[in-house]
């Protein structure tokens, strides 16, 4: 049976060591004191790898909840297409054409009701602040109940990595952005955001977060977002910037302002754009100071991006292909939303494994490979394997099972290989003591 860590490997793990830093002001002196604090009513006796896995159930709780009410996300859908509506005084202008909807779902009856409930919402909110809260005291309960190692960056890491895929779509789903290209665009973001700070900490051996990264503010920003809905109604993000304002009543501003009524959710994207374009350079800044401190080349850590490259353009060529079919029927949109967050936390989990044993690069991976024949076979004049909705289902669920399986062993080996190396349980404390 295939194994991911070699002797080799297994060697390396006595040599880990976390290395972190960041400029978060934040961080320091509000959410740093709290989290000290926080970390203090736990008892010894809890494992911080279990701490970590409860902050990922309980976004988990959330993304059923979705499930429940809008797991095809035609609610959302029907508020993205509200954004091609006339807005008040003055109609909204979107950033992408026809609201970034697929052509055939540009005639759906648009509608400013949400299908997320407001006390939904609450819940969101809540559950996805105690994410962060124990995402951020897990270490410092690792390190009171001497429980510290490389499992536990690979184990925090995973849970980050299958959050970012679950909580990029409750946001799409709350703010209405729906089966859209800005559902698209807000995965890529928010992977592209993750899977850099991951490579990034390969090569410099140390994790950085930024003066404004997303497990700190932009977490803390998507509560305020969807708190903000709760105030003003489901229907805030769809609404042009100038209505919600009030500053269309200015007759001034109808007049040569009126191409800057966007939607709110359209500025919110935009914004995460433009963050990640912060962040890169950032990350990239980092890596070349340590390639010219270890004498090496600093282009070559770049053809590590290259896996993700791939996996991202693969998947969004797929759900592009014969006529936007992955975006228009929504019994197979939020799946396969699912298949490409599985095979992303699979490709972020073999860089952290590399990074914590001191191995190779991994350039490849065979979840890649379903992201590529099926983005090639969308764009055949007449597609083999998803010609119909029926065989389009079986490639999604088939996809998405592929991962589940490949995700679910590589969880399950690399966790009994590294506790049988380590001396040290996964969810339970080795010897535990008591305060």
């Amino acid at each position: 049976m295939y194994h991911y860590l070699d002797a080799r490997a297994r060697a390396n793990l006595a040599k880990y060591k976390y290395s972190s830093g960041g400029t978060s002001l934040l961080t320091r002196y509000v959410l740093g004191p709290y989290w000290n604090w926080l970390v203090t009513l736990v008892p010894t006796s809890i494992a911080p790898n279990t701490l970590t896995l409860s902050g990922l159930l309980l976004v988990l709780l959330n993304f059923l909840m979705l499930l429940a009410v809008d797991g095809h996300l035609d609610g959302a859908t029907r508020m993205r297409a509200h954004v091609l509506e006339k807005d008040g005084l003055l109609p909204t202008v979107p950033l992408l054409p026809e609201g970034g909807l697929p052509k055939v779902l540009q005639h759906v009856r648009p509608s400013t009701l949400s299908a997320v409930p407001v006390w939904m919402l609450w819940v969101w909110s809540a559950c996805l602040f105690m994410y962060q809260s124990l995402d951020a005291i897990d270490g410092k309960q690792a390190r009171r109940t001497n429980m510290a190692g490389p499992l536990g960056e690979l184990f925090d890491h995973g849970c980050d990595a299958l959050n970012t895929t679950l909580e990029t779509v409750l946001v799409c789903a709350a703010t209405g952005l729906g089966r859209s290209y800005w559902t698209l665009i807000g995965l890529v973001s928010a992977m592209t955001n993750f899977f850099l700070t991951t490579w990034e900490e390969y090569h410099t051996h140390t994790l950085f977060l930024s003066s404004f990264s997303g497990p700190v503010e932009g977490i803390l920003l998507i509560c305020a977002l969807y708190l903000l809905q709760v105030a003003f109604g489901p229907a805030f993000c769809v609404q042009g910037v100038l209505h919600v304002t009030g500053l269309e009543h200015l007759a001034w501003v109808r007049e040569h302002l009126a191409f800057a009524n966007v939607p709110l959710g359209d500025l919110f994207m935009l914004l995460s754009c433009l963050g990640l374009l912060l962040n890169a350079w950032t990350g990239y800044e980092h890596v070349y100071r340590q390639c010219i401190a270890e004498k090496r080349s600093a282009l070559a850590p770049l053809v590590g991006i290259v896996p993700f490259a791939v996996q991202t353009v693969a998947n969004m060529a797929w759900a592009m292909g014969h006529g936007a079919q992955v975006m228009v029927h929504g019994s197979v949109f939020v799946p396969f939303l699912l298949f490409w967050g599985l095979s992303f936390a699979y490709l972020v989990g073999l860089v952290i494994l590399a990074h914590v044993c001191r191995t190779p690069y991994p350039y490849w991976n065979i979840l890649l490979l379903p992201s590529l024949v099926l983005a090639l076979d969308a764009h055949l004049p007449q597609p083999v394997l998803q010609g119909s909705l029926t065989t389009l289902t079986f490639a999604v669920y088939g996809s998405m099972a592929l991962s589940f399986a490949v995700y679910a062993y590589f969880v399950y080996d690399v966790i009994t290989l590294i506790c049988k190396e380590t001396g040290k349980p996964c969810f339970r404390v080795a010897h535990a003591h008591h305060e």
